[in-house]
């Protein structure tokens, strides 16, 4: 077993020389430690260089058995992947080719894209319409994140010199896959910063440096810089003092994204301010737009009003 571990925890430290997130690297690695612990249970005396295609599919059907999502299997197959296919690069693991690759993995049915609506925003802003530091940070970062369809662990790593509030703009540094972007905001977003920014200065944090959004209480040898889980909790504790269902701070974002398509702008600068990789993901809010004007078409028609 411990054999087994130090090749998940090799394969870990070479992830981190490369552009993969923090995030992305925990994920990955559940999958890969996942799947030896596995092989170490049910094949007590094989090493990797004993799997074959056959055993990384008794895995994965073991997954389904366990009753995990098409999109988890999917994910836990591309981490074995990934994984093996590091094993197999070195000359002396003893595996001479990655069993893993070409292996057919389960596509997921995208699920309807979950847009909020106008109505629920105006409700979630105006129940933090104060002036205390945290009515002026959570204001700051709901806007951000609506205006801008930034990920709230781009949105954590933002520091107070990459927004440029004269120019509407801020550089997203901390972008997954490592590519950094400059993305706009608005006259609203502005304010709101301005606004929250003054609010920051009051705390005796400095103003020109440092985290852009800091949490509430800091713990003594820390950065004072607010987590992306620190984000989701805000956004759950602010939606259930509005009187709202949950709200995942990643609807932010597929609002954002649909809304820009639903306005005319296009496919390729969307996927840009985004920060996708692919076009896939703004094909499916594409689709979503799409959707939506038909059932708006249907509406406007009222077929069944006219007999």
């Amino acid at each position: 077993m411990d054999e087994l571990s130090d090749w998940v925890d090799e394969w870990a430290e070479s992830l981190r020389t490369g552009n993969v997130t923090d995030a992305t690297i925990v994920v990955y690695v559940r999958g890969a430690r996942q799947f030896t612990q596995w092989l170490a249970a049910t094949h007590p005396e094989a090493s990797l260089a004993d799997v074959d295609r056959r055993t990384c599919q008794r895995w994965l059907g073991k997954l389904a058995d366990d009753g995990l999502s098409e999109a988890t299997r999917r994910v836990r197959g591309i981490s074995l992947r990934l994984f093996l296919g590091y094993v197999a690069s070195e000359p002396d693991s003893g595996l001479e080719q990655n069993p893993a690759e070409g292996l057919e993995l389960p596509v997921p049915k995208a699920p309807p894209v979950p847009v909020i609506s106008d109505d629920d925003l105006g409700t979630l802003l105006r129940s933090m319409d104060g002036a205390s530091f945290v009515d002026r940070r959570d204001t700051a970062i709901i806007r951000v994140l609506l205006d801008t369809g930034c990920r709230r662990g781009e949105l954590a790593g933002l520091d107070v010199e990459d927004v440029e509030l004269r120019h509407g703009e801020m550089m997203i540094r901390h972008a997954k896959g490592g590519k950094a972007r400059v993305v706009p905001f608005g006259n609203r977003t502005t304010l709101a910063l301005r606004k929250y920014l003054r609010a920051r200065t009051r705390r005796g944090v400095r103003a020109e440096a440092g985290p852009l959004f800091i949490p509430t209480r800091v713990t003594a040898g820390r950065e004072a810089r607010m987590t992306g889980g620190g984000v989701r909790d805000m956004l759950a504790r602010r939606c259930k003092a509005a009187g709202l269902g949950h709200i995942h701070p990643h609807q932010l974002r597929h609002t954002w994204a649909h809304d820009m398509l639903a306005s005319g702008a296009g496919e390729s600068d969307v996927e840009r301010l985004a920060g996708w990789s692919t076009p896939l993901m703004v094909r499916r809010y594409g689709n979503s737009v799409a959707d939506a004007r038909a059932r708006d078409a249907a509406r406007r028609l009222g077929r069944g009003d006219r007999v």
